[in-house]
């Protein structure tokens, strides 16, 4: 049966490896961008998988979904949420109070599923040790059970990506991520032909985790290459995982139908991680602006305690079969697992004498202010605030790579810079693009690896050899770029090449594309240089939006409270 808008989500697809990879591995994909429109799309920043994903869906800034990472941060404490925070409906949602009918299925950050009155929503994994979905992640609950018996399990992570250290565990990789994409294929064939959609959107995240992992294999380049696999998949087996994905793109634009109005998107791009690893903390104490407990035996106690949790944290990471991790991860709403990771990235801080500190996130770089009033034992007047976010902003400017010479923060900015909305005070006061590296000079550029410091010591290091290859969780040899895909072809798109693109602008122009209005708050731009004329009347906002534009903000409360978008 036919789709009227197909959404096809692919988790760090980046464009340039599409380019270099060529039609002749990738004809569906190069195909339709010569049919259509495309773009290096930018992400928000930094260019992390949530924040992105759920701007994508959503349409709004993350100051207003409120969703900046897996975790959230209440002073030194870090819990593990996920998408449990976002503030603001998806776009199905949205389209669903229309009266059209959606399904979503397997996009992260999505749990629990919105409860579609005219659909389907099928949650994406919602945490980092997730294996598997129950009745919880469906929506129609009674579809989990259907769908268990046609294709067995919802599995988020059968390659056990924390299991790296197997033998064979590289050169199988491909050819399981390749089977991945077709039973997700089979699955959506499966649900495309069960009734017509107004929009069908599903998430494959394999070309995201082959980036990660297998990102040195592909690039002989890198400084953490270690040689071709041995199953001798062209391109380190990279392009096996986009081999996949362009056939799966093909088959369900097929079982669409004619005419359908197709959007592929990713979160972000992906690149190469280099061999140097930055401290940002340790950093921050050179510069004085953070403090690390003294020298004495509760120190020492409490530095060997940090170090002794991480190797827990590791330990129960890599050596635990999957469902005894996810089980201990879910176990009391999370309750061990966010105490030992705020003790592994804030533990040998003194707060009563730090300024600033970082999380020190290799997918997210951000500082915030230790903050009277705002933290436990906040230390920065309020009053003094701006004059140390300078203060701060310079420190980070001077670093400079020890090998290199160059700068290694290439871009500070104000949280205020980049997001917009009520929710903004969770994202830290300061975000970071660190500079990428050229070393040697001429290579393509490697990012930094961000580790915790766990205490006083030196700001820069290599990694050991015997970390190239990191795993999940760790220093992977691919790592995130802030330009991800976009192609965009059907009844209502113009041939016109290489467009310039935002995440948000995807979301806004789909919604355009199905003659829905766009809501007054949300983040994108339709791309009108994409698109034909001769699309019909946009339909009107659902009854909370349109109140909304007319400034109605109490009637906006009570109707969303209806809905159950407020408590």
């Amino acid at each position: 049966m036919p789709a009227r808008a197909l959404v096809l989500g692919l988790d760090g697809a980046d464009p340039d490896v599409v380019l270099e990879l060529g039609e002749a591995r990738l004809p569906t994909l190069h195909r339709l961008m010569r049919e259509g429109a495309w773009a290096r799309l930018e992400s928000v920043q930094p260019p992390a998988t949530l924040p992105n994903w759920t701007t994508f869906l959503t349409g709004v800034d993350p100051g207003r979904h409120g969703v900046f990472d897996f975790t959230t941060r209440a002073g030194y404490d870090v819990r593990f949420t996920a998408g449990t925070v976002r503030e603001a409906p998806t776009l199905f949602a949205r389209l669903d109070r229309l009266g059209l009918r959606c399904a979503c299925v397997g996009f992260p950050a999505t749990w629990p599923p919105e409860p579609l009155a005219h659909g389907v929503f099928i949650s994406g994994w919602d945490a980092p040790v997730a294996f598997e979905g129950d009745a919880s992640f469906v929506w129609p609950r009674e579809l989990h059970a259907e769908l268990g018996q046609r294709f067995g399990p919802l599995v988020f992570d059968d390659v056990d990506e924390f299991g790296v250290d197997r033998p064979g565990w590289y050169a199988a990789l491909p050819d399981a991520l390749a089977r991945r994409v077709q039973q997700k294929t089979e699955l959506a064939r499966y649900l495309l032909a069960g009734r017509d959609w107004d929009v069908f959107a599903i998430y494959f995240g394999e070309s995201d985790t082959a980036a990660h992992h297998l990102w040195a294999h592909h690039d002989p380049g890198s400084p953490r290459h270690p040689g071709a696999l041995a199953s001798g998949a062209g391109g380190g087996g990279l392009a096996e995982v986009y081999g996949a994905l362009d056939a799966a793109v093909g088959a369900l634009l097929e079982a669409s139908g004619e005419d359908v109005e197709l959007t592929i998107v990713s979160d972000h791009g992906s690149g190469g991680s280099s061999d140097a690893v930055l401290h940002l903390n340790r950093a921050l104490a050179e510069a004085d602006l953070l403090r690390f407990r003294e020298e004495s035996r509760s120190a020492s106690r409490a530095r060997l305690e940090a170090l002794a949790l991480g190797r827990m944290k590791d330990l129960a990471l890599t050596r635990l079969p999957p469902r005894l991790k996810e089980r201990l991860f879910r176990a009391a709403d999370a309750r061990l697992p966010s105490w030992l990771e705020s003790r592994t990235r804030f533990g040998a801080i003194d707060f009563s004498r730090t300024l600033a500190f970082s999380d020190e996130l290799n997918y997210f770089p951000g500082i915030s202010l230790n903050q009277v009033g705002r933290e436990p034992r906040g230390f920065v007047p309020p009053r003094l605030r701006e004059r140390t976010l300078r203060r701060v902003t310079e420190a980070l400017r001077a670093l400079r790579d020890p090998w290199t010479h160059e700068p290694v923060v290439e871009e500070v900015w104000r949280r205020e810079e980049l997001f917009a909305g009520p929710f903004v005070d969770r994202a830290p006061d300061l975000l970071l693009r660190l500079a990428l590296r050229h070393d040697p000079p001429g290579s393509r550029g490697y990012s930094w690896n961000l580790r915790p410091s766990a205490g006083p010591g030196p700001v820069f290091a290599r990694l050991p050899a015997a970390e190239h290859l990191g795993r999940k969780g760790r220093s992977l040899p691919g790592s995130h770029r802030e330009r991800g895909l976009f192609v965009a072809t059907g009844p209502r798109v113009q041939p016109v090449g290489e467009i310039d693109a935002r995440i948000a602008d995807a979301s806004a122009t789909l919604l355009a594309r199905l003659d829905v209005a766009v809501p007054p708050e949300a983040s994108g731009r339709v791309l009108w240089e994409a698109l034909r004329e001769g699309g019909g009347e946009p339909r009107p906002l659902p009854e909370a939006e349109a109140l909304r534009a007319r400034g109605d903000e109490a009637a906006v409360e009570a109707r969303l409270r209806a809905l159950g978008y407020v408590d």
